[in-house]
Order: structure tokens, then C-alpha cells, then sequence
């Protein structure tokens, strides 16, 4: 795959989270700013707990396999699940030839030897945290509660409050640490402590991700515990959700801007030079709020504000739009598209968004490495290109593409590519919306099928449900009672050579036009039916006999068939059959027989090795039957010589060029 400029992978999970976000803007920041596309790579669920219906959606991990990349940036603490860490490495292994650069704490379930991790010092942060609460408010008795006992992160964070305390002289015994989970509990079980008076109450408490310092919060509210008065809070992160509760949160963010730049140049030298070069922790800063006695920065208080703002317009647009009502509603996929456009404007300062489905994603079968594009933002014909070719949708200045996988349990669809032009990822409400689309396209295709299925039934006694002509039992009865006296039976049978694959979900389609298609060249005083799947048999009392219709009917339904959607002009055998004195079944049986011979006639002729440039030739002289037999525009479809062309045309097609042209024009007038 030509790469016009280098393209970066990144790795990751919940990108719409605040940490994911911050890393990611300030990685197409820096990309831009020095010519790079950046692909994100990302699942949309991202539990602790391993699921067999999971295997689908981190499917598109396989992206990873892509030759479009220069190097990868793997957010390695994104990725919680053990399966998907597993998955991810797999992946990478297999381009141990492109550099990594891994953002996170370095752990074996996470490393490969070609990693170059990087990561904000969080024991260093801690300090400040600490520095913070002693120096700015003179605390001397406080608690820290930190994560799982197990995690190296638990301790390399507190560690740091411990070297606070040792630089200011005081002492950190292990009765100040507690362990949690990093999770809202944790912090709710340890204000319920001090309430009950199981610990006594420090003058502060630093936990050590704001989830826990959330928890405390919420805890004290209900408990009567009046913070900072009774205890001062900090936390740690700054994942903005401060306005959900009180008193308003001091935590700590961490440089993820740096760390994302950092990120890209670090690829960047490792492709120019062969070597990373050094890597200095980026510092982070106290974000001050109410609840360790400080007040809060207007300016912190204002883009949080906004934040929450747009988040609850979007998330009242996603709860009343009625884009799963009309989903439900469409019948086919061009319809589903045009939906999906008409809500487009769910979709946060998105540039582009393309729906690329596998172009089997109807049917039960593996996957296929071809997909299908619809452009949502201004629906239009489909383009065809290759799972694994990203850039099929690249286009003007460098920008970030978000991947996401459409799924639903165990299968796979294909996947959504948004496009941004500028420094950003998609919000929960893509997530929610790009749920709303998969279980919609899984009931689009059920339907489908449903209609194939129960259409193909005898719905009623004696009519075809599905094109409205007679079945065989009508055909049968119609028969018996018409006078068959001078009239000729005619089958039409589809796809003897079963050439033409036409999918469950169009085949209800493809039926029906088949039958216009016989209602066209019938009069309105034939009897006319679909005796089976794909055979259809009438009656003709126009006069004529069998010999005259099947030529003459052969001609008529290639003219149709060569503007069909469906079908081609080689997708069907048509025969007729004097009925004079026969029985229905007998008359069936005949038409039968004729079209078995017809079959194997035509197996012969297509093995030819110039069968589709023929065909097509054949279909120029149907739809443009103005051309004659001794046109120059004829021969110049081909080449070799004009006896050589027509030799070869009418073995192909057991009919002379010049034969199959007058046909051509008798049709049209």
C-alpha cells in the first residue's frame, strides 16, 4: 500500500473517556502539526470480564495487521481486560518490525521488547499532592488511600506521599495507607469508617484517583461529615466530573498533553534517526476546588461547565431522536444508509463518517476481506476496497480516523470510520449511537431473511405470496380449465448454472423482479405462474408455435435481462412446448426436459475461455440494438479477426451475430 505521508496507529480502549481524550487530542495536535494521519483503533465496550461475545468486537484489533502504518502508540492502560492485552501483543508481535511507543506503567502483561514505554512519574505527583496539602494548608495528620495492594501503582503513589513527608520532617507510618480498589466503594467504606468511629478522623485524606475521592464525597454528604471542615479531600486525574458532586473536588491532572506529544516524537526520531532518544516526565498541576480549603479556578469551573453542557444536549438528543424507531422501519440497506444520514447531526464536530460492512455481512458465512463503503454525511453509491485497506477513505490534510467495530454478539458487520479534521475523538453518545446501528442492521438482516423465507411458502392455496402469480397448485387448477387448443407452454428457469450468488436478504427482490420481467412479455389473457423457486411456467394462447416462441421469447428476455439489477443476460434457459393433448404435468415434465438439455448446451458454451467478454458484447447489442451486424463498433469490442469473432460468437451462444442483432432490433421496435 503507497503511503503518501506516515500514518500512526493508536491503540486503545474507551477513547471518549476523559484520560483517553486528552491523551489522543494532543497526539493529532503534534501529528498535524508535523504531517502525520493518525488511526485510532478501538472496541466500544471495555470490561474486566472475559466473553465469548466479545471475540466480535475486538475483531478489529486485526487492524493492527494493516501494512498503512509507520509505528504504532499503544495506550497500554486503557486496555483492562487480560484476553484483549493478550490479543493486542499478538497483534503487535507479528509488526515487530515498526516501532511502539507504549504510554503506561511497564508491566508483563502489557510488554513486548520493542515497547519504549513512557509515563507520567506518578510517585513525583504524589509529592506535589502532599507538598500541597502541607505547605498551602499546614496538614500534618493525613490518610492516603491508594489502589489494589497487588498493583505496583498503589505503591509508586504512595511512595511519593511518603518522601513528602519525609522532606518535611514528619513521619508516615503504615497506619496512614489504606488500600482500595480505585473505585467510588472504596472511598464510601472508608468515610463510613471514620463516621463510625472504627479510624479516627485525619485532618485530610488524599485518594488516589478521583473515583474513590467521588465515593468519599457522596459518603459524607450522607453520613454528616463536612468537608474540608471535618476532613479535608484531594484526588488524583481530574476526570471532570466534578460538578456531579460536593463539595467542588481539588485533584491533580496529570501532563497528558506532553505525554501525547511526547509520544509522536519520540515515533517520529525513531524513524529519522533509528534511536527514541531521552524521555523527561512531563509534571502535572493541582487543579484547586473547595474540598481541600482552597476556592476554585474560574477558569477550570468554566470549561468543565461547558463540557457538561454539550455532553447533556447531546445526551437529550440521543434519548428522544427516534433513529431506532425508523431504523426498524427501513427494508433495505440503501434506505438504512439514508436513515442514518438524517441523524447525523448525533454525531459530535464530526467530519466524515463512512459505514463499511463486509460484503457477506448478511450471510452466516466467515467474514469476507471485502468491504462495502456508504458515506452516511452524504449517502451516495457504495465504493468496494479491502478489510485491511485504511487509507481507502483518506483524503485532503493530515486528520485523525476512528475505527470502531459494528457487531452484534458473535457476528461480525464490518466497522464506522469518523473522520476529524481537528484534534478530537467521538463521545459516549457515538457509543450509544453506533449500539443503535448494529442491533439495527442484525434486524434489518433477520428481516430479510424472514421475508425470504416465508415468502418462498405457499402462503395461500393457489398464489405465490411473494410476486403475486399463480403457484404450481394455481398454475394446475388454471390449466385444467383453460382451452389448450393452439396454446404453447413457455418455462423460464433462473440460474440453471447457479452463476449468479445473490444474497438471502436480496433474493425476496431479485424474485420479484424476475416476475415483472414475465409480465412484461405475457398478454394479459396468459396464464402465468412461479412454480418453484426459481422456475417460472405459462400458458400462451396468442398463437405461434413452440419453435417461434422460443426463439422469439429468448430474444425478449435477453433484451430484459441486459437491464436487469439482479440478473444478467446468461442467468437463464427458456423453452416452449406445443401442449396439444397433454396433461399439466406432462406439459411441466416436457418444459422440464428441454431445459435440462438447454442447461448442459449452455455449461458447454460458457467454458469457453472468451464466455464474459461475449456476454458483454451481447448485452451492448441488446441495449444499444441500434448498432448492425456490420458496424466497425461491433468488432471493435473485440479482438481478432471478424470471421474469428463471429465463429467463436455463435459457438458461444448457439445463434449467428447476425441472427442475435436482427433479434436485437425486432425487440426494441
Amino acid at each position: 500500500m503507497k503511503k503518501e505521508r506516515r500514518i500512526y496507529g493508536v491503540i486503545t480502549a474507551s477513547p471518549y473517556a476523559t484520560e483517553q481524550r486528552e491523551l489522543i487530542e494532543n497526539i493529532v495536535r503534534k501529528a498535524q502539526e508535523t504531517g502525520i494521519d493518525i488511526i485510532v483503533i478501538s472496541n466500544i465496550y471495555n470490561p474486566c470480564e472475559s466473553s465469548d461475545i466479545l471475540y466480535a468486537e475486538n475483531s478489529i484489533f486485526d487492524l493492527i495487521r494493516s501494512d498503512c502504518f509507520s509505528g504504532f502508540i499503544y495506550i497500554t492502560e486503557s486496555i483492562i481486560n487480560p484476553d484483549v492485552q493478550k490479543l493486542i501483543l499478538e497483534r503487535l508481535e507479528e509488526r515487530k518490525d515498526l516501532p511502539v511507543v507504549a504510554i503506561g506503567m511497564k508491566v508483563p502483561e502489557v510488554t513486548l521488547p520493542h515497547f519504549y514505554f513512557i509515563n507520567t512519574d506518578d510517585a513525583y505527583d504524589f509529592e506535589c499532592i502532599t507538598d500541597h496539602l502541607i505547605e498551602n494548608h499546614g496538614y500534618t495528620d493525613i490518610h492516603v488511600l491508594t489502589g489494589y495492594e497487588e498493583y505496583p501503582t498503589s505503591h509508586q503513589r504512595a511512595e511519593g506521599c511518603r518522601r513528602s513527608f519525609e522532606n518535611h520532617g514528619l513521619t508516615f507510618s503504615d497506619d496512614k495507607l489504606f488500600f482500595g480498589n480505585f473505585w467510588t466503594n472504596s472511598g464510601r467504606e472508608q468515610a463510613e469508617k471514620y463516621a463510625s468511629g472504627e479510624l479516627p478522623f485525619p485532618q485530610a485524606l488524599i485518594c488516589c484517583n478521583d473515583y474513590m475521592a467521588y465515593g468519599f464525597l457522596d459518603a459524607c454528604l450522607d453520613l454528616k461529615i463536612t468537608v474540608p471542615e471535618d476532613i479535608a479531600v484531594i484526588g488524583f486525574e481530574y476526570i471532570r466530573e466534578r460538578q456531579n458532586h460536593y463539595p467542588l473536588l481539588t485533584t491533580f491532572q496529570r501532563n497528558r498533553a506532553a505525554l501525547g506529544e511526547a509520544a509522536v516524537d519520540l515515533l517520529t526520531k525513531k524513524l529519522d534517526t533509528g534511536e527514541y532518544g531521552d524521555f523527561q516526565y512531563p509534571k502535572g498541576k493541582i487543579i484547586t476546588g473547595r474540598s481541600c480549603g482552597c476556592t476554585e479556578s474560574v477558569s477550570d469551573v468554566s470549561g468543565e461547565m461547558h463540557d457538561v453542557q454539550i455532553k447533556a444536549m447531546y445526551d437529550f438528543l440521543n434519548l428522544f431522536c427516534q433513529l431506532e424507531h425508523r431504523l426498524t422501519e427501513c427494508r433495505t440497506i440503501e434506505e438504512f444508509v439514508e436513515c442514518c444520514s438524517g441523524f447525523k447531526f448525533m454525531i459530535r464536530d464530526v467530519n466524515r463518517m463512512y459505514m463499511c460492512l463486509y460484503d457477506n455481512w448478511n450471510d452466516a458465512a466467515p467474514p469476507s476481506e471485502n468491504m462495502i463503503c456508504y458515506d452516511i454525511m452524504t449517502p451516495g453509491e457504495p465504493e468496494h476496497f479491502r478489510y485491511h485497506d485504511l487509507t481507502a477513505k483518506f483524503e485532503g490534510d493530515p486528520a485523525v480516523y476512528c475505527f470502531s467495530p459494528l457487531f452484534l454478539s458473535k457476528r461480525q458487520l464490518g466497522y464506522v470510520i469518523l473522520r476529524f479534521d481537528h484534534p478530537d475523538t467521538y463521545d459516549t453518545v457515538f457509543r450509544n449511537w453506533i449500539k443503535t446501528v448494529s442491533n439495527s442492521l442484525e434486524f434489518l438482516r433477520m428481516k430479510n431473511d424472514i421475508l425470504y423465507l416465508t415468502t418462498c411458502q405457499e402462503l395461500s392455496e393457489q398464489h405465490d405470496a411473494l410476486t403475486g402469480l399463480n403457484n404450481n397448485k394455481g398454475m394446475k387448477k388454471a390449466y385444467k380449465s383453460a382451452d389448450e387448443s393452439g396454446a404453447c407452454a413457455v418455462m423460464l428457469r433462473l440460474d440453471p448454472l447457479n452463476r449468479n450468488r445473490i444474497s438471502i436478504s436480496k433474493r425476496a427482490y431479485a424474485i420479484r423482479e424476475a416476475a415483472d420481467i414475465v409480465k412484461n412479455v405475457c398478454e394479459s389473457q396468459d396464464l402465468c405462474g412461479r412454480i418453484d423457486d426459481d422456475t417460472f411456467f405459462f400458458l400462451i394462447r396468442s398463437g405461434g408455435d413452440a419453435a417461434f416462441w422460443s426463439e422469439h421469447l429468448h430474444a425478449l428476455f435477453t433484451a430484459e435481462f441486459a437491464e436487469s439489477e439482479y440478473y444478467d443476460i446468461d442467468t437463464f434457459v427458456c423453452c416452449a412446448a406445443d401442449c396439444g393433448e397433454m396433461s399439466y404435468k406432462e406439459c411441466v415434465d416436457t418444459c422440464r426436459q428441454k431445459t435440462e438439455k438447454l442447461t448442459a448446451i449452455m455449461a458447454g458454451q460458457r467454458s469457453s475461455p472468451h464466455c464474459s467478454e461475449l456476454i458483454k458484447i451481447k448485452k451492448k447489442l441488446y441495449r444499444e440494438p441500434e448498432i448492425t451486424v456490420d458496424s466497425e463498433d461491433v468488432y471493435a469490442l473485440c479482438n481478432g479477426s471478424k470471421g474469428y469473432f463471429r465463429q467463436v460468437y455463435t459457438t458461444s451462444f448457439g445463434i449467428t451475430l447476425h441472427d442475435d442483432c436482427t433479434a436485437a432490433r425486432i425487440c426494441h421496435a
